[in-house]
């Protein structure tokens, strides 16, 4: 899925959280103060390495999904590996979802965001088997992770608006859609959309 069907005006907000701790606590501090719910695709690796944020995530009532371990292709598509066998694509799912219950008591179930947003028939088939029965992509990239600047996040964000919208930002260094974030919030409200979560 990459939108939800609305017919209100309502968008999703949702951050990848993968490699460094980057600004997580900037994000929740931005969301806390503006009252929105967002949800956060984290891979077991960055789970493990950061159990403290990903605890504070699971407090402040935001949702955590499944972004597999450490976030190799399931196809082969990016990288330099092969497509994952059906064995590897489950064993990542199934320790991501051991680490996150265990820090938080909280499932990335149903939800699995694919690494770079690659899939097939194949990934469909392979993650359904590991209870996770909806493929959550994105219509609206704010391409934070690029180093792109906060007013061209900010207006990429606006433009992208529509009801039903998933946005998918990024929580790592080298982004800047923390300090984006709370110009694209009001933006939001400004147009009159309200905020959704998955759950």
């Amino acid at each position: 899925m990459s939108s939800v069907e609305s017919a209100q005006a309502v968008v999703v907000l949702t951050f990848d959280a993968e490699g460094d701790a980057g600004h997580v606590p900037e994000i929740l501090e931005t969301l806390r103060t503006e009252g929105v719910k967002a949800g956060f695709a984290v891979t077991g690796l960055w789970a493990e390495q950061y159990p403290d944020l990903v605890q504070a995530i699971a407090a402040e009532g935001h949702s955590l999904y499944n972004h597999s371990y450490d976030h190799p292709s399931f196809t082969g598509r990016h990288g330099s590996g092969a497509a994952l066998s059906r064995e590897e694509r489950v064993a990542q799912l199934q320790r991501t979802e051991e680490i996150v219950m265990s820090l938080t008591g909280q499932s990335t179930r149903p939800y699995f965001r694919p690494p770079y947003g690659d899939f097939d028939n194949s990934v469909l088939c392979d993650i359904y088997t590991a209870g996770y029965s909806h493929l959550l992509l994105w219509d609206a990239d704010t391409a934070g992770f690029k180093g792109t600047s906060v007013d061209e996040i900010v207006a990429t964000a606006l433009a992208s608006a529509r009801p039903g919208a998933i946005y998918v930002m990024h929580t790592i260094s080298g982004s800047n859609d923390a300090a984006a974030l709370p110009r694209i919030i009001q933006g939001l409200r400004s147009m009159g959309y309200q905020f959704a979560v998955l759950q």
